[in-house]
């Protein structure tokens, strides 16, 4: 960062670090492939950056590509990226590809006084384009354009814990593929919600494993209980994706916080 932008944002840009992670959706009955900073929301509200701009411009969809578009639209739409990035300052905070309207947008979050011309700057860098560009600046500390158009809900944020840990399997030789024992990890305020829990999951050929004490949260005093269940299953993210949204909903029948998942390498 130069001297100009450290005075004029001061050290808040920097005191979060970036953690983009990539997940995919169905938008309007077509995949929608997003990026995003999970770390942005740990920054919201926030007043040195307020300002959303979002620019949304046309690309050509691929239907063989798992990232919706082809390798020299991804590498033109990278170009654009940082070329906005060195010249409206502020912070990118992620991107979406979407097949259903073929197009992508970027969205970046500035101080008010870049905001102020980045509008203007913007249709003059795309003025004469031979692709539709639209942008849009928006007044939004607390980041309701973030938090509605990239960061992932809660079925989409094990998405993207899951293919972390699938990625992890590729890079011992497992694809996933062979069905394995997939341990899942359930925590609740009371035993009687775990074994409760476990009851509806039998129905789902859910295996149980273990009911562990933990010790309670900070400035709790009651313990709380750790219900560990089981799926024979391949390592799939289609099939987990189902598997964490039946979890999810019934935790919030029984109270509970569906933590995490594991598994381990099988030799194929």
């Amino acid at each position: 960062m130069g001297i100009f932008k450290s005075l004029l944002y001061g050290e808040a840009l920097e005191e979060t670090p970036q953690v983009f992670a990539e997940y995919s959706e169905t938008f309007g009955k077509k995949p929608a492939f997003l990026t995003v900073d999970l770390n942005y929301k740990n920054t919201l509200p926030n007043e040195m950056t307020p300002c959303c701009v979002k620019v949304q411009m046309d690309v050509y969809i691929s239907e063989d590509s798992p990232q919706l578009i082809s390798d020299s639209e991804a590498s033109h739409v990278a170009n654009v990226r940082q070329i906005l990035s060195e010249h409206i300052g502020g912070k990118f905070v992620g991107q979406g590809i979407v097949a259903a309207t073929g197009s992508t947008f970027l969205m970046f979050y500035l101080s008010e006084r870049n905001a102020k011309n980045a509008k203007k700057m913007l249709a003059e860098t795309f003025m004469g384009s031979f692709r539709h560009v639209e942008t849009t600046v928006v007044y939004d500390p607390n980041g309701y354009q973030y938090l509605k158009y990239l960061y992932p809900n809660e079925v989409q944020m094990k998405k993207i814990d899951n293919g972390k840990i699938l990625r992890s399997l590729k890079s011992y030789g497992d694809d996933g593929s062979i069905p394995r024992p997939v341990k899942f990890n359930i925590i609740f305020s009371n035993k009687n919600n775990a074994l409760s829990f476990y009851g509806e999951t039998m129905a789902k050929n859910f295996t149980y494993i273990d009911i562990v004490s933990e010790e309670p949260p900070e400035g709790m005093v009651l313990p709380r209980y750790k219900l560990i269940i089981e799926k024979v299953i391949p390592f799939n993210l289609e099939l987990l994706t189902l598997i964490d949204k039946y979890l999810l909903d019934l935790c919030k029948k029984f109270d509970g916080e569906y933590r995490s998942l594991e598994t381990t390498v099988v030799e194929p």
